[in-house]
């Protein structure tokens, strides 16, 4: 029961590193890709909706606490790409407000 124990204590310490660290990688590898294609802002804005989605598969079946700078980082690596590391050209609540209401329907 003890080596159990212990063994579940070390593959949690490893929880982290071992999904969330790599998910953080595997995106920044793939906006590195993709940051020399011309996208428009709506081609970008759909590969931020598909890095959601596995993101949340991830965030629901895998529970543990995160630290605070990690969703800020990754809002921060996808903000970056969708404005090609320019100044935002339109207001963040504008993006976020659903296609019915004038807005572009980007997930948080």
């Amino acid at each position: 029961v003890k080596y159990l124990c212990r063994f579940l204590m070390l593959r949690f310490i490893t929880l982290r590193e071992d999904n969330y660290t790599k998910l953080t990688n595997q995106i920044k590898k793939d906006l590195e890709r993709w940051k020399n294609l011309k996208l428009s802002l709506m081609g970008r804005i759909t590969y931020k909706n598909e890095y959601i989605t596995k993101a949340t598969f991830l965030f629901q079946n895998i529970l543990i606490k995160l630290e605070k700078g990690f969703f800020k980082n990754l809002n921060q690596l996808m903000s970056k790409f969708i404005w090609q590391g320019k100044r935002p050209r339109i207001k963040l609540k504008v993006m976020r407000d659903t296609k019915e209401k004038g807005g572009f329907g980007l997930p948080e």
